[in-house]
């Protein structure tokens, strides 16, 4: 798993270099084709909010479950370690290049509203902010193909922030497939990512139908999950699958149109 700020000493690296340059022939293994990552936050209490019990499980049940695909797994962050840069777009100050743009899925879990989604330190602020005048978020310039969100309203299909297209539409998808989130409140399913993960490599459903499915089993009939992704001519990643389970559509850095849909859970 990669590490934040890992430094290997001067005199290590020159080591390893000539070890390296010694041996005629050597292998250092291989690395999986595909990477996820995850971020959770538990403890809000640095905001005055309630805190929840499981967003950890939720997070790593997906990631361990991609692992045992064969997936890498890149990196897993929870609570002080969740860091909001991790996220944003680097015009602005963010290292999404490092984190979530360097895997091909990512998720998230913890606190939301129409206009972001929150984290519980100043790393390099608090909320990742998507409205119809500010986007934090360019997603999939990079690797980034897909995204869940387990977290309250952050697809909301309008608010008075804006419509979902202007929040995190077009200035978001910049090579992004789908973003899959909730258009209503949510709670904190603790098994929903391993679900989710499960019903794609297991099942063989479609991202999108996986992500209803996984919310249906786990949240009541008065939430709404949602997803959105790129709807061009010819076009879609309405039936993307999973990595290895099935289609998947190519990269599409300026898509004109997108869709966006919900599901009663």
């Amino acid at each position: 798993m990669k590490k934040r700020h890992q430094i290997m000493p001067i005199v290590w690296l020159a080591v390893l270099a000539m070890f390296i340059v010694g041996i005629s022939g050597l292998s250092i293994g291989t690395v999986n084709a595909y990477e996820v990552g995850v971020e959770w936050t538990n403890d809000y209490s640095p905001l005055g909010w309630h805190s929840f019990t499981c967003a950890d499980d939720l997070a790593i049940g997906f990631y361990n479950k991609l692992g045992e695909d064969g997936w890498s797994k890149d990196f897993n962050w929870g609570d002080y370690y969740a860091y909001e840069e991790d996220f944003k777009k680097e015009s602005i100050g963010g290292t999404d290049y490092d984190w979530i743009d360097e895997v091909d899925f990512a998720l998230y879990a913890g606190h939301g509203l129409p206009k972001g989604f929150y984290f519980n330190n100043d790393h390099d602020d608090k909320e990742l902010t998507g409205t119809k005048s500010h986007h934090d978020a360019e997603w999939g310039d990079l690797d980034l193909e897909w995204i869940a969100i387990n977290a309250c309203l952050v697809l909301n299909k309008s608010s008075d922030e804006g419509e979902w297209y202007e929040r995190w539409g077009w200035g978001v998808f910049k090579g992004l497939h789908q973003i899959d989130g909730f258009d209503t409140e949510t709670g904190m399913y603790c098994r929903l990512g391993e679900k989710f993960a499960g019903y794609m490599i297991e099942d063989g459903y479609t991202i999108r139908e996986a992500w209803f499915k996984a919310s249906e089993d786990g949240y009541p009939s008065t939430m709404r999950a949602a997803v959105m992704g790129v709807c061009d001519k010819g076009y879609s990643t309405y039936d993307d699958h999973l990595w290895g389970h099935g289609s998947v559509a190519p990269d599409k850095n300026d898509p004109s149109c997108l869709f966006w849909v919900s599901h009663t859970c």
